[in-house]
C-alpha cells in the first residue's frame, strides 16, 4: 500500500515519490490515460479528475501537453489518497457515521420508538469478530407477521459510505413520520422493513477511522502473517455469494475483487444470506458508490433474466425516481451480469428476491458534506418507489394441506416464465405464504409439493394495482 514502490508509466515498479494531480480532461483523454495505466483517485466529473502518479509519469504527462495542477507530494501513496478522497484535512468528514456512532443512534431510536424498531444481531465478521446488526421497522416489530418484507443495505464495500447514511435517513424518516404521514403509516403497518446499514463492518472501520479511504474488501488476513491492511488482505464480500461464484471476481488475493477461497466463506456474507433465507424478502436495494446507475438482473451468456420485461420496468422506475448530482437528469438502469457472485444474482437466482444495486453519486466513493447530503436526499424517493411497488401488482396467497390446513413449503411454478437459470420459487413454511411480483396479465400457474398432487391453473389473471390472491389447498397423493 505504501507509495515507496509504485508503478511506472508502463506498469514497471519504480522507487519515485508519488504526486497527487488535479487534471483537466475530456472523456477521450481520461479513457486514454486509463489505458496507459495512469491511476485515478476519482472519476471524471465536470472535466476534472484527481490522479496519483509517479514523478516520471508526471514528466510524461507534461511532455504530452496534459493540463494539471500539483496538489501534494509524498513517499506514502496512502497519504495522497487521503487528500484526494478526504479533502485537504486528510480526515473523513464528521458528517459520516462510524459504526459505533451508527449503533449508538440506533439504540437511541429504539428507546424512543420501542414499538416500531427492533435491532437484531445477524452475525459476526470473520477477522475482528465484530457483531453485524440489522434493523427491523414494523408496527408489531417483535412479531414475525404474515406480511411482505423488503431489505435496504449499505457498505458491502467499505469505501462506499453513502449507503449507511441513506439507510439511517430512511430509518429516521419512517420512525419520525409514522404518527403524522399516512403513507409512512401504511408502509410500517403493512410491511416488514429491514435494514443492514453496514454489511462490511471491519472494512467500514478502516475507512471511517482514517486508515485508508480506498479500502474496499473486508479485512481477512489472507496470508496469516498478523499484519492487516496489506494489498493481498481482504475479500470482496460482493463476490462471495454462491451464485456463479467461480465465474465472477478474481482468484488473486491481491485483487480488489478477490472472491475468497469458497462461497460464503465470510461471516458478513453469511449474515446477509441467513437473514434473507429467514425473511424471504420480496425486494431489496443494495447501496453502492458510484456511477448514478441501477444494475438489475441480468445478462447471462447473452440471455436476459426470465422476467426481463418486469425487471426492466422496475429498474427504470427506480432509476427515474432518483435525481443525479447535476440535478437535470435521473439515474439510468443497466443490466448486470448473471455470472458473478454478487448480491443481485444470488438474491434473484436463488431466493426469488428482486435485488438491485444502486450506484449512488458520481466520480468518487467519498463525498464532501454538501454532496453527501444531496445524494442522500435524492435517493430517498427511490426507496419510496420500491416501498410503493411492494403493494403489487403480483400474485400472492397461501399454500396449505387440504385436510389439515397445515402451511406448506411448496413450489409455485410459472412454466411460461421460469427457466432453469433460476431456482424454483417457493412459499415460506411458517404461513405457507408466497409473493410473486408480476406485470398485469394472464399466467399459467402450477403448484407442487413432494407428497401432494400438483394443482394446475391454466389462466390466472393478475390485475393492475394491488396483489391478486390465489390460495391453494393441496391434496395428498394416494
Amino acid at each position: 500500500m505504501a507509495g515507496l514502490c509504485t508503478r511506472g508509466i508502463s506498469g514497471t515498479p519504480t522507487l519515485h515519490r508519488t504526486v497527487l494531480l488535479e487534471m483537466k480532461l475530456g472523456q477521450k483523454e481520461y479513457a486514454a490515460l486509463q489505458a496507459m495505466k495512469i491511476e485515478f483517485a476519482t472519476g471524471l466529473v465536470d472535466s476534472t479528475a484527481l490522479a496519483v502518479v509517479t514523478q516520471p509519469e508526471m514528466a510524461v504527462l507534461r511532455e504530452r501537453g496534459y493540463s494539471f495542477r500539483q496538489l501534494l507530494r509524498s513517499h506514502n501513496e496512502r497519504t495522497l489518497y487521503k487528500r484526494a478522497l478526504y479533502g485537504e484535512a486528510m480526515v473523513l468528514d464528521s458528517i459520516y457515521h462510524d459504526y459505533d456512532e451508527i449503533l449508538t443512534e440506533l439504540h437511541q431510536l429504539r428507546k424512543q420508538y420501542p414499538e416500531l424498531i427492533r435491532l437484531k444481531k445477524i452475525g459476526r465478521t470473520s477477522q475482528e469478530k465484530r457483531d453485524i446488526w440489522a434493523v427491523k421497522i414494523s408496527d408489531r416489530v417483535m412479531k414475525e407477521e404474515d406480511e411482505p418484507s423488503i431489505l435496504f443495505s449499505g457498505a458491502i464495500h467499505s469505501d462506499e459510505l453513502a449507503g449507511p447514511e441513506i439507510c439511517l435517513a430512511l430509518i429516521h424518516h419512517l420512525l419520525e413520520n409514522y404518527a403524522t404521514d399516512r403513507q409512512v403509516a401504511d408502509w410500517v403497518n403493512n410491511y416488514e422493513i429491514w435494514f443492514i446499514p453496514v454489511i462490511n463492518v471491519d472494512g467500514h472501520y478502516v475507512v471511517t477511522q482514517n486508515i485508508d479511504p480506498r479500502w474496499r474488501k473486508n479485512t481477512r488476513d489472507n496470508n496469516g502473517n498478523g499484519v492487516l491492511y496489506e494489498p493481498d488482505d481482504g475479500i470482496d464480500l460482493n463476490r462471495n455469494f454462491d451464485f456463479n461464484w467461480a465465474h465472477g471476481g478474481s482468484g488473486d488475493s491481491a485483487s480488489s475483487r478477490y472472491r475468497g477461497e469458497y462461497p460464503f466463506s465470510e461471516g458478513a456474507a453469511r449474515a446477509v444470506r441467513d437473514l434473507a433465507v429467514a425473511q424471504r424478502f420480496v425486494m431489496s436495494l443494495t447501496y453502492h458508490s458510484q456511477g448514478e446507475v441501477i444494475y438489475f438482473p441480468w445478462i447471462w451468456r447473452g440471455r436476459p433474466a426470465p422476467e426481463d420485461n418486469l425487471l426492466k420496468t422496475l429498474a427504470n422506475g427506480l432509476a427515474g425516481s432518483i435525481r443525479t448530482m447535476a440535478g437535470d437528469t435521473t439515474y439510468k438502469a443497466e443490466y448486470g451480469s448473471g455470472t458473478v457472485g454478487q448480491t443481485y444474482p444470488w438474491f434473484y437466482g436463488t431466493q426469488g428476491t428482486i435485488d438491485m444495486i444502486v450506484e449512488t453519486g458520481l466520480g468518487r466513493h467519498i463525498f464532501p458534506e454538501a454532496e453527501l447530503e444531496q445524494i442522500v436526499a435524492a435517493n430517498v424517493p427511490g426507496a419510496f418507489y420500491m416501498l410503493n411497488r411492494l403493494a403489487g401488482p403480483g400474485l400472492t396467497g397461501h399454500i396449505r394441506d387440504a385436510r389439515t390446513g397445515t402451511p406448506l413449503k411448496a413450489e409455485i411454478w410459472l412454466p411460461d416464465i421460469d427457466t432453469e437459470d433460476i431456482h424454483p420459487r417457493a412459499s415460506e413454511p411458517r404461513y405457507g405464504r408466497y409473493y410473486r411480483i408480476l406485470s398485469p396479465g394472464t399466467y399459467r400457474v402450477i403448484v407442487r409439493c413432494k407428497g401432494y398432487q400438483p394443482a394446475i391453473f391454466k389462466q390466472v389473471k393478475v390485475n393492475d394495482g394491488k396483489w391478486t390472491v390465489l390460495d391453494v389447498s393441496l391434496e395428498r397423493e394416494k
